[in-house]
C-alpha cells in the first residue's frame, strides 16, 4: 500500500508530453482557454489538465498519439438523451471526446451556457451550487492554486476530496469550504452524532496532511512548476511550508438576517472555536 501512495504523490511530472507538446505548440485553443477570465485550469495527478467553469468541466485534456486528446460531458455539447442505465438504476451520461481545434470563442460560450443550465444550480438564491461560489473564489483570487483534491488510498484516514489549496506567504494550506446554509456545520440528528460533520471531516484533512506532509510538498512543487511553464501563475517560489492545520472558509450567502440566523451563525462559530478550528466566514 505504501508503494501506491508514493506513487500517486510521484506520478506528476513536469517534463510529462502534454505539458511540453503545449508549450511547444501554443495551438489556438489553448490561447482561447487560458486568456478567458472565467475559466480556471487545474493539473491533475495523471498529468492531464482539466479546465473548468465554476465546476463544470469545459475539457479533461491528455495528449495521446501524439495529439490532444479532450473530453466534455455529453450534456455541455447539448445531448441530454440517457445512454442506457446505471447499476443503480439511474440515467447514464457519458464523457465524449471533442476536437479542440474547432474551439472557438462562441463555441466555449455555448459550452458555459449549458454549464449554467444543467449543472449549476440557484446562483443568485441564498442557496447557491458550492460549486459557483467555488469557482468565483478560485477566479478572483490566484492564490488558490489547485481545486478539489483527491486521495482515496489510505483506509485508515478513508476517502478525501478537499475544495481549495491555498499558497500565500509561503505557506500552503488545504482548505474546505461550506455554505452557511449546509447542515454540516452544526449536528445533524438524522446521522444521530454529537460530533458535526465538518468537525470530522477537518479532523481526518489534518491527520491526512500531517501523515503526508514531505509527499504533499514534492507534489506542489512539481505542480507549480507545471503551472508556471505553462503561464497559468504568477508565483514563482516554489519555497514554501506545509500548513498542518486545514483551514475552513464559509461564505454567508444570507441576504436578510433574522434572528434565528444570527443564532445559527454564532452556533456554528462557538462549535468551531470549541475544537479549535481555523476559519473565517466570507460575505
Amino acid at each position: 500500500m505504501t508503494n501506491i501512495r508514493n506513487k500517486i504523490f510521484s506520478s506528476i511530472n513536469p517534463n510529462a508530453k502534454l505539458f511540453k507538446e503545449l508549450t511547444t505548440r501554443m495551438p489556438n485553443w489553448w490561447n482561447l482557454l487560458i486568456n478567458d477570465n472565467k475559466l480556471y485550469i487545474d493539473i491533475r495527478k495523471d498529468n492531464s489538465i482539466n479546465v473548468y467553469y465554476f465546476g463544470g468541466s469545459i475539457a479533461r485534456i491528455q495528449f495521446k498519439k501524439n495529439d490532444f486528446i479532450a473530453k466534455i460531458h455529453q450534456k455541455y455539447l447539448g445531448d441530454f438523451e440517457p445512454r442506457g442505465k446505471t447499476k443503480k438504476g439511474n440515467d447514464k451520461f457519458e464523457y465524449d471526446q471533442i476536437d479542440l481545434s474547432l474551439f472557438t470563442k462562441e463555441t466555449i460560450e455555448e459550452i458555459k451556457k449549458r454549464i449554467r443550465n444543467t449543472y449549476l444550480r440557484h446562483i443568485d438564491s441564498e442557496r447557491p451550487a458550492e460549486k459557483w461560489i467555488q469557482g468565483k473564489l478560485v477566479i478572483e483570487n490566484s492564490n488558490f492554486i489547485d481545486s478539489e483534491f483527491q486521495f482515496n488510498k489510505d483506509t485508515d484516514i478513508g476517502k478525501l476530496r478537499i475544495d481549495l489549496i491555498e499558497l500565500i506567504s509561503n505557506e500552503l494550506s488545504f482548505i474546505e469550504l461550506k455554505g452557511i446554509t449546509d447542515s454540516r456545520l452544526r449536528n445533524d440528528k438524522k446521522r444521530n452524532s454529537n460530533i458535526p460533520e465538518i468537525i470530522e471531516q477537518m479532523e481526518k484533512y489534518q491527520s491526512f496532511i500531517k501523515l503526508y506532509r514531505t509527499k504533499i510538498k514534492e507534489y506542489y512543487k512539481n505542480l507549480l512548476e507545471i503551472k508556471q511553464n505553462l503561464g497559468l501563475t504568477t508565483i514563482s517560489d516554489t519555497d514554501f511550508s506545509i500548513n498542518l492545520k486545514p483551514k475552513l472558509i464559509i461564505v454567508d450567502t444570507y441576504k436578510k438576517m433574522t434572528t434565528k440566523r444570527e443564532e445559527r451563525i454564532s452556533d456554528i462559530k462557538k462549535l468551531l472555536e470549541t475544537h479549535n478550528i481555523d476559519y473565517r466566514i466570507l460575505k
